[in-house]
């Protein structure tokens, strides 16, 4: 199996420095993952409908895990004292 010779690249550290190049460095990193659109918006996955088929249960499943992943990714990509600031936030948007 061939190697495509890209590995993902690591979040950008904000320190409290320099935060206009970590703000186009983070969401050039988020939009690699398909996750700046979470951190933008207010809005939550839709709602399931009654008897939601097992297609709109995954996509459910994974737009939840975008919200949780990109927030997950905001925390990795500050630091400590940052951290404590926004820990209380549920949601990428509000962080």
């Amino acid at each position: 199996m061939a190697s495509s010779g890209y590995s993902a690249p690591s979040a950008p550290v904000f320190s409290g420095v320099g935060y206009a190049i970590w703000t186009m460095k983070m969401k050039a990193y988020l939009k690699a993952f398909d996750l700046l659109e979470v951190t933008e918006t207010d809005s939550e996955p839709t709602p399931f409908r009654d008897n939601p088929t097992v297609a709109q249960i995954t996509a459910h499943s994974e737009e939840c895990a975008k919200g949780f992943k990109a927030l997950s990714d905001l925390h990795a990509s500050v630091s400590n004292v940052i951290v404590i600031r926004i820990i209380a936030c549920e949601y990428a948007k509000k962080a």
